[in-house]
């Protein structure tokens, strides 16, 4: 079995990564940075991302500040392989966003965001299932349940728990109460008003820019057939590791 390492270039994740460079040596693992059956992220939930666009099973070995999501502790590494040989673990599966703009097509693990590119608010038309909205403000978040543990809950405070939905989080809302909607996995359009001049508006993909528009442009946001896959070898509950600061 193959595996490639994803990591942060910091002194003490480098010690982590030799360490489980020399255990999968020892267990029989090859590394192979090009052709890898599995991915191996050390760090944080930022690590995290990067690893599962590689569209390879992922073991999450957590070694950041904030790991909501990673449940491998370093010193499991040895038990960890281990159990990847003996395939003692369980095999998780998260919910992907697929997001259409211009004939452009990109899937996120988190969030894709329709945000202003500068400091003025954008005027935005959602709609989904049988309701169309207009909302004023610095932009949207279009999340998975797994990203709403991480932006969306810096702009609203909720986090979708155990429940498979979207949510919608609204930035700096201009005069109106709601900061978010959680809805069933549908397909959302999100339209670009004009406001009477030419703006910029960021698309975004788990923080990545994928596309500078304009007004009167069209993105449509849903959930992709697609999962993003995390092997388990330690149970997790992101809720509790959220009231403990990340521990």
């Amino acid at each position: 079995m193959r595996i490639k390492i994803v990591s942060k270039p910091s002194s003490q994740i480098l010690e982590i990564v030799q360490k489980i460079i020399t255990t999968a040596k020892s267990q029989g693992f090859e590394i192979d940075e090009q052709n890898p059956d599995i991915i191996i992220a050390v760090g944080g939930d930022g690590t995290l991302l990067k690893a599962i666009k590689l569209n390879k099973p992922v073991i999450a070995i957590k070694a950041g500040r904030r790991g909501f999501l990673m449940d491998v502790n370093p010193e499991s590494i040895d038990e960890v392989f281990k159990r990847l040989k003996e395939n003692d673990y369980k095999i998780q599966e998260y919910p992907l966003l697929e997001t259409n703009i211009c004939g452009f097509s990109s899937l996120a693990f988190n969030e894709t965001g329709i945000l202003a590119d500068q400091p003025e608010t954008i005027l935005l038309t959602l709609s989904f299932l049988n309701s169309e909205i207009q909302i004023e403000g610095d932009g949207v978040l279009i999340s998975t349940p797994q990203g709403t543990t991480g932006w969306s809950l810096s702009a609203t405070g909720n986090i979708l728990y155990g429940i498979n939905a979207m949510e919608v989080a609204f930035i700096n809302p201009v005069l109106s109460p709601l900061r978010s909607i959680v809805l069933p996995p549908t397909e959302i359009k999100v339209k670009v008003e004009s406001k009477g001049y030419p703006q910029k508006i960021r698309v975004t993909s788990d923080g990545d820019l994928l596309k500078v528009i304009n007004e009167g442009s069209e993105i449509k946001v849903r959930v992709s057939p697609k999962k993003a896959i995390i092997y388990r070898f330690f149970d997790i509950d992101p809720l509790r590791r959220i009231l403990n600061g990340g521990k």
